[in-house]
């Protein structure tokens, strides 16, 4: 099966949306200019849905667009991405009645040269898990994924491995600004530098930012793989990120984005929580 199909249901879909006046804007995917890598586009014009394509090179996360959007709009959403909207509606960041959810069955994206994208391989979620329109692909429920890598086990590995990563980055925010998760209009990491004492791109900080942002991510993730598909100096972060999500599940079975209704877990207390950084993981209460 080709993707030409689905193609033509989206571009129907879409179409039908702006002539009714449902939608003022579009949010899908559009060939670009160099390569064969699909970018994100805004389509304004019914006319202009013939340019609308889906392929497996569709990997931006689309769900940042809807931050702050004030218009009502559309938007195509792989199973990674629904779950960042779904996440969105439970963190009030996103009104469920201003945007209409095209969700397509995901078989695994893949870059130019035909490889696997972040986290596309051990992705477990491959039919959004919400959706006002369900653009089916009967390949999806035949993929397999992948086990996670295998990380070091004593903290000395641990603390060289991340080492190793943090000597990559150059602190360029990439993998901040491509996370539908970091949508802080200040970001903790900046808000004591300014324009003439820039930060210190020393290993501390890189560590400082990392780690910070991983905790604010604890039980948000939904595992898009996003940051690391953004970075230009190929820094491995999202394992860490993972480790932190994995974590979250076995403790309090909550996993990001599978459910708009559920609080997330970080969001609640309750007195038989289990307080395993210090009570060794036994109930109180």
């Amino acid at each position: 099966m080709s993707f030409d199909a689905n193609n033509s249901k989206i571009r129907e879909i879409c179409e039908n949306l702006l002539k009714n006046n449902e939608v003022e804007v579009v949010i899908g995917y559009t060939k670009g200019e160099e390569g064969e890598l699909r970018i994100p586009c805004f389509v304004k014009d019914s006319a202009d849905c013939a340019k609308l394509e889906w392929s497996e090179l569709c990997y931006s996360n689309l769900a940042t667009y809807l931050h702050g959007l004030e218009k009502k709009a559309a938007i195509l959403a792989k199973p990674c991405d629904t779950r960042a909207i779904s996440q969105y509606i439970t963190e009030q960041q996103v009104k469920r009645e201003n945007v209409i959810i095209i969700g397509v069955d995901c078989i695994g994206m893949k870059n130019e040269e035909g490889s696997p994208r972040p986290g596309c391989s051990e992705c477990v979620t491959r039919k959004p898990v919400i959706f006002d329109y369900h653009i089916e692909d009967p390949r999806a429920s035949d993929i397999k994924s992948e086990k996670k890598e295998s990380l070091p086990e004593s903290p000395e590995e641990k603390m060289e491995k991340f080492k190793k990563e943090m000597d990559k980055c150059i602190l360029c925010f990439s993998c901040r600004q491509s996370c539908y998760g970091c949508y802080c209009k200040n970001c903790f990491i900046e808000r004591d530098a300014t324009n003439w004492q820039p930060l210190d791109i020393d290993t501390g900080t890189k560590m400082t930012f990392h780690m910070g942002r991983t905790m604010h991510l604890a039980g948000r993730c939904v595992d898009c793989g996003a940051c690391e598909a953004a970075c230009a100096s190929g820094v491995n972060i999202r394992y860490i990120i993972k480790e932190v999500t994995d974590f979250v599940e076995e403790l309090y079975d909550y996993r990001a984005g599978l459910d708009p209704e559920k609080s997330p877990a970080l969001l609640e207390n309750a007195f038989d929580d289990k307080e395993v950084g210090f009570l060794g993981g036994e109930k109180h209460g």
